[in-house]
């Protein structure tokens, strides 16, 4: 009996112990991304931005490629699985076949007859030359509903029969974008958005090389890692003494920066300088981090004119009521407690909105009303207890409220985007009379906001757009105050000056 109590207190503590140890695996592997490291995040708010030596600039965050590349929509896919739990997320990436779209009806909530399907490639025939749709009805395809942990998501086909070759969770959001976006979403199939961020890049680089003489400088993308170990090295293998990383966006982010565009490009700099860089005792190249742009007040002028312009096309007088929606892009605020973001917004999310109250005081209306709202994750999934106004419900409450005119100014977007294009007008616009999210978007000249507007119930709701052509004057102007304050503090401004890099 002594021996048999001996085994079992003895199996108990052999069974406390794997338990406590996985316990302890299960909180290092489920550690929040925000709290890794290194921890880009607080380098960035401690590290010293003098420059020294030779100077080379990366401009580098996330692009929507112009025209269809599935390495990108790759990337952003998996970006997201970083939230999931271990293990869980192991399950998450699994390739559990070949995900089809139909090419006409690809958007869909409930399972339906496909008349042609197609693959990531935009292909409507598998490997063995038989057509996709032909072996759906063979049953070799299923149907996959949208998932409930996502916000109007889209349900596809699935062929069970061979593998991807990706993770399907990459493979759903790369055959949307071959058959949605690149090609029946926009009449010229074609994304603005690589476009207008390369004309800032640009313009701000000619600016400043006006001041300082020419630096070497790379623009590109942070979500095609290849392109961005191109560009690293590229300016490395220049010979640069300090990489400057300096991306166009008003915001800095955990998810888009800190562990995004910055730990890519330093990790290729990190690659670089053990494969080849710093021979002979010469030192590190150091890596300074430009200030974000919102950190500048002249950003917000850029949508500020834009307002004041719709503002200016509005019958005036006590009985006209306008309501502008201020809106950021969103997160799970909740579920990421520790992210930059929440640290970093307010002087230019807050500055935005105090900004916007004052030009809208300046004319001659009856009821105004500006409100902060968000055109993503403030849904009922990610917003379950209603603690963040959703841009959609920001739109209903100014129906509600029976304003004459509701207008969108969506701050966080130089460019349209397949988010402000897509994505989040379907959340916005969601059951809104005449608006189709299967209509293809004619859109041609990049230098003009593209904008939307609704007739509900009286209302008139105003999608505004985003600063492009003329109104990205100030977001050039801010790009160049921030790329600038690193410069200036250079000890040696003789060695700014070398060779013109590669664009």
């Amino acid at each position: 009996m002594k021996r048999t109590m001996r085994w079992i207190l003895a199996g108990l503590g052999v069974l406390a112990l794997l338990g406590a140890a996985g316990y302890a695996v299960y909180r290092v592997q489920n550690q929040p991304p925000q709290l890794a490291e290194p921890n880009w995040y607080d380098y960035y708010r401690k590290h010293d931005r003098t420059p020294v030596g030779k100077v080379g600039i990366l401009i580098t965050q996330l692009v929507m490629p112009e025209d269809y590349r599935a390495a990108d929509y790759h990337n952003i896919a998996l970006k997201s699985t970083q939230y999931i739990p271990w293990p869980v997320r192991n399950f998450a990436v699994a390739d559990r076949g070949v995900v089809l779209l139909d090419r006409r009806r690809f958007y869909e909530f409930e399972a339906f007859e496909p008349t042609e399907l197609v693959d990531l490639h935009g292909r409507d025939r598998d490997v063995d030359g038989l057509r996709y749709v032909d072996k759906w009805r063979r049953g070799e395809v299923q149907w996959v509903p949208p998932s409930a942990n996502v916000h109007l998501d889209h349900g596809y086909f699935l062929l069970t029969t061979r593998k991807q070759g990706v993770p399907t969770i990459s493979a759903k959001l790369m055959t949307k974008a071959k058959v949605f976006y690149h090609d029946h979403g926009l009449a010229g199939h074609k994304l603005p958005h690589e476009a207008g961020m390369r004309s800032i890049a640009e313009r701000t680089m000619a600016r400043i090389e006006a001041r300082h003489g020419t630096i070497p400088w790379r623009f590109v993308t942070s979500d095609h890692f290849g392109l961005l170990r191109d560009a690293v090295r590229g300016l490395l293998d220049e010979g640069i003494d300090t990489l400057l990383i300096a991306p166009a966006v008003p915001i800095y982010s955990h998810h888009e920066e800190f562990n995004g565009s910055f730990r890519h490009a330093i990790h290729e700099l990190e690659e670089w300088q053990q494969d080849s860089g710093r021979r002979a005792g010469k030192p590190r190249v150091k890596v300074v981090l430009a200030p974000q742009l919102g950190d500048f007040p002249i950003l917000r002028e850029a949508y500020l004119a834009m307002l004041r312009d719709r503002l200016d096309s509005l019958p005036t007088g006590p009985d006209v009521d306008v309501k502008v929606v201020v809106s950021v892009h969103g997160m799970p605020w909740d579920f990421v407690p520790h992210e930059a973001w929440l640290q970093l917004s307010p002087p230019y999310r807050d500055g935005m909105v105090a900004d916007a109250k004052r030009v809208l005081d300046g004319y001659r209306f009856g009821r105004k009303e500006v409100v902060l709202a968000q055109d993503h994750f403030a849904d009922p999934v990610n917003n379950p207890h209603g603690h963040y106004l959703s841009t959609h419900q920001a739109f209903l409450d100014g129906i509600a409220a029976r304003y004459d005119y509701v207008i969108n100014l969506p701050i966080e977007f130089f460019a349209e985007n397949t988010d402000t294009l897509f994505s989040h007008a379907m959340f916005n616009f969601e059951g809104f009379p005449g608006f189709d999210r299967y209509e293809t978007i004619e859109y041609d000249d990049w230098n003009v906001p593209y904008t939307r507007e609704f007739l509900v119930e009286g209302t008139r709701i105003i999608y505004n757009g985003v600063p492009v052509g003329r109104y990205s004057e100030p977001i050039v102007a801010a790009h160049v105050a921030a790329i600038d304050s690193v410069l200036s503090r250079a000890r040696r401004p003789d060695r700014l000056a070398t060779r013109q890099g590669d664009r």
